[in-house]
């Protein structure tokens, strides 16, 4: 239901775009009634018709954000079963949000990560973007005792950067320089590149990626710096670059908006069948001391689009409140929205949990030692910090099988151990999985989480915890993690999907009326903003033509040539090739003739001889050789030319029939308003051009009158193909399978049972096996080039449809913009008391466009 509804919002969104594109940019330019809040109107129009499509046309978004330092990368990695695929930098200082797009593979085999794309921030995007960090600014420095940004005086980039550094120099707060650095760097790398790159999008290789996203570290000891120990400027590019080099993406990494990626997954690894089409949404780590403003902006206004939010926790320091803060800014950025219907929570590190404040791991080995049955209060007792993680998870989602314990290491060192062919990571990860206790104890706790799981199931089918604690145990939650995502993409990702939409759908609906009361205003000034009915309909009627040809020209040539009856005329013609085949005297002579599966050759004597002899006006011999089949080859050849020219003629004239039946209404109406002798009065008061308009407007609103220029042409070719023998498409010189006594053979092929051949020594030979051979390969070669011949005819049909279409479909256009010619036609008159333009007329029709329900 979702997706039928979201086709309806995509062509929604469509058509106003679609209309839009015919409206002058600024139309108070064109017109002095024309208010100037009607070019704002249409800017926020077009802004909320592109945001309906984009989401409608979107695939479920699902946003992967949690704690720095909380194996988010790792985590990503043994999802997609690679551990380091993604280049992704660890530096807390800035990361930028990448879109996994996955591809599943059929074969199992190594993931793979390819196809890099860079997208650069626009202006716009650039310049939202730093509001947003000089209002975080502005908060820091009233926290270090300084004065608020003076917002008026900061004009510039230039200002700005004499702002920071005025700033940096009277402060050494740790959080305010981190912030006055970021500034310094994000306008520094958009006066150098933001004219030649931003709203740029560029593909780059897996090196350029690994080594241009990896960022080197910033020098942590800042309040010992001096504000001349930033980076220097960097020189200005003049245009935009061909190729994005590792160095130019270093330098201009504060302008990146996000990195789009394509991940190949074996469906042995993640079998994404069934489930709606999804992007993974990975964001920078955030709650980190020093995390970018940037990061932060460039995450919430991506959060807004995301219909599905994977929170991971820290298990190796529960209790943070840093993802409460995550939760915080979540729920600023969608407010009146219940986001713990959206989330999934993961506790990454798992295996890290600190058991050691409560006894190390003897606690543990007392509970899963125990007889008498355990229920979860009892675990949560003995174990607090237990419960501190699952509290915590709980924080984000009310629903406790949304909750999944973490540790990508055990998921991916189980993968490795399913194939030595399909790695896991790099061979540095690899070595490092591989290394003497370097799991040890991680795998030990999961067998005691495992068999502490075993004893709560026991106690109670339906604990929370131990279901928890047992996905653990398989491979880390990894393969539970991934069911749940793909769970939450059917049920409820698409949904939210819907109601993203649909809020977007209403902003533009709000904009319609806008402008409809903008175009009232128009009116009451005495301004038409509408046409006559006559001119309306005029206009509808050709609109459907335009919309019925063009979808009729995007289906031409997906489909063979049909009969009425909707059969293939290629399977007609082999039909009737087979059946005219079969019919032949010749196979009946030899069938005949065969005693005990061998020909034997009798000749016709005494009283039979004189009886049947005709002087040879029938051959009724015995074919002996190749060469005697060709006569009869070539007339039902020629035959089967006349039959499938027939056959195609008839599917030709049926196809057109059908065409204008689908247009019948329009056709219909044409007919009653338009007639050949307008032609001349047309050119006399308005010009060639607009003559030359109805002409094809008349020829093209019934398709029965192109029936003959195109049998024409058709024929022409067919003549044309006949005449040239070096085409030998259906010549049966050419067509004839076996060979044949000509100028480079002396003799054809001659058969077993020829009096030539000494027949005794073939008795044994099945000659009628062989017949039967001769004639299927004779059908079988024939129809390939029969087929063929239909094959190239339905091409030069659909061709000339195509360069008959291609005059029509911009006519139908042009109409649209000639609005004297449109107002002459359908009401006799060229002249009107107020001239409409074209645009305004438009613009009623989007005003008044409602969305279309299925």
């Amino acid at each position: 239901m979702e997706l039928k509804k979201l086709d309806c919002f995509k062509k929604y969104g469509e058509f106003i775009l679609q209309k839009i594109e015919s409206v002058p940019q600024y139309p108070s330019q064109q017109e002095t009634w024309v208010p100037a809040s009607l070019d704002d109107c249409l800017v926020r129009l077009r802004e909320a018709a592109e945001k309906t499509v984009e989401l409608a046309t979107s695939p479920v978004k699902i946003g992967v954000m949690g704690e720095f330092s909380s194996g988010k990368t790792l985590l990503l990695g043994s999802l997609i079963g690679y551990a380091d695929a993604l280049p992704v930098s660890e530096n807390p200082t800035t990361g930028n949000i990448t879109a996994i797009h996955i591809i599943p593979e059929d074969s199992f085999v190594t993931t793979q990560v390819n196809n890099f794309t860079i997208e650069y921030l626009s202006h716009e995007g650039v310049h939202e973007c730093l509001r947003f960090m000089l209002g975080e600014a502005n908060q820091r420095t009233t926290a270090a005792g300084l004065p608020s940004i003076p917002l008026s005086q900061l004009n510039s980039g230039k200002d700005i950067i004499n702002w920071c550094e005025s700033a940096w120099n009277q402060s050494n707060n740790l959080e305010l320089r981190y912030l006055l650095r970021e500034l310094v760097l994000f306008i520094r790398a958009y006066q150098a590149y933001g004219e030649a790159m931003c709203g740029g999008r560029y593909k780059i290789d897996a090196t350029t990626a690994r080594e241009g996203l990896q960022l080197a570290e910033q020098p942590m000891a800042i309040q010992t710096l001096d504000f001349e120990d930033l980076p220097p400027p960097h020189v200005r590019l003049p245009s935009p670059p061909q190729k994005l080099p590792t160095k130019l993406l270093h330098n201009s990494f504060p302008l990146i908006r996000r990195v789009d990626i394509e991940v190949k997954i074996s469906r042995e690894v993640w079998d994404v069948n069934g489930a709606s089409e999804f992007i993974l949404l990975d964001f920078p780590g955030l709650g980190a001391a020093n995390s970018g403003a940037r990061d932060t902006f460039l995450s919430l206004r991506e959060l807004a689009e995301v219909q599905t939010i994977l929170v991971l926790l820290n298990g190796k320091s529960p209790g943070s409140d840093r993802a409460n803060k995550i939760f915080t800014m979540m729920q600023q950025q969608r407010p009146g929205q219940d986001l713990k219907d959206l989330i999934l929570v993961g506790v990454g590190r798992f295996d890290q949990l600190p058991l050691e404040s409560e006894g190390g791991e003897r606690e543990l080995d007392q509970l899963i030692q125990g007889v008498i049955p355990l229920p979860e209060d009892a675990v949560f007792q003995k174990l607090k910090v237990l419960q501190t993680t699952i509290d915590g998870a709980s924080a984000f989602t009310t629903q406790k099988d949304r909750i999944v314990l973490l540790s990508p290491l055990l998921g991916l060192a189980e993968l490795a151990k399913r194939s030595s062919t399909v790695k896991a990571g790099s061979p540095e990860f690899l070595a490092n999985l591989d290394y003497p206790d370097y799991l040890e104890r991680s795998k030990r706790l999961q067998q005691k989480w495992e068999q502490l799981s075993d004893r709560l199931l026991e106690s109670d089918a339906r604990s929370h915890l131990g279901r928890q604690l047992g996905y653990f145990a398989q491979d880390g939650g990894i393969a539970k993690l991934r069911e749940l995502i793909q769970t939450h993409v059917a049920t409820h990702g698409l949904k939210q999907l819907y109601e993203d939409t649909r809020r977007s759908v209403d902003n533009l609906r709000q904009q319609q009326d806008n402008l409809k009361n903008i175009l009232e205003e128009i009116h009451k000034q005495g301004i038409p903003t509408t046409d006559s009915p006559a001119v309306i309909e005029l206009r509808a009627v050709i609109e459907n033509l335009d919309k019925t040809y063009r979808s009729f020209l995007k289906d031409l040539g997906k489909e063979p040539l049909k009969d009425r009856r909707g059969e293939i005329v290629s399977d007609i013609v082999k039909d009737e090739l087979t059946f005219r085949i079969l019919n032949w005297h010749q196979w009946t002579l030899l069938f005949n003739k065969a005693k005990n599966g061998a020909i034997a050759l009798a000749e016709s004597k005494g009283a039979a001889g004189k009886l049947f002899d005709r002087g040879n006006k029938v051959n009724n011999n015995l074919p002996t050789q190749s060469d005697d089949f060709y006569p009869v080859f070539a007339k039902t050849v020629k035959e089967l030319e006349d039959f499938a020219r027939d056959r195609i003629h008839q599917a030709v004239v049926d196809w057109l029939a059908k065409l204008s039946q689908q247009i019948a209404p329009e056709r219909d109406y044409l007919k009653t308003i338009i007639h050949p002798d307008m032609e001349q009065d047309i050119e006399s008061k308005f010009g060639v051009e607009e003559a030359d308009l109805f002409y094809k407007l008349l020829l093209g609103c019934d398709p029965n009158e192109w029936q003959e220029a195109i049998l024409s042409e058709i024929n022409s070719k067919d003549q044309t193909m006949s005449n040239d023998k070096t085409l030998g498409i259906y010549a049966p010189e050419t067509m004839f399978p076996l060979a044949r006594q000509d100028e480079k053979h002396n003799i054809g092929q001659i058969f077993d049972w020829a009096p030539e051949r000494n027949q005794g020594s073939y008795r044994t030979t099945n000659h009628q096996l062989f017949v039967l051979r001769l004639r299927d390969e004779i059908t079988a070669s024939t129809s390939l080039h029969l087929v063929q011949y239909v094959s190239e005819v339905t091409r030069q049909v659909n061709s000339e449809l195509e360069g008959i279409l291609d005059q029509i479909i911009p006519t139908m256009q042009n109409f649209s913009k000639k609005e004297a010619l449109l107002r002459f036609i359908a009401a006799g008159d060229s002249s009107s008391p107020i001239a409409i333009p074209s645009w305004l007329q438009i613009l009623s029709e989007i005003a008044n466009h409602q969305e279309t329900q299925n």
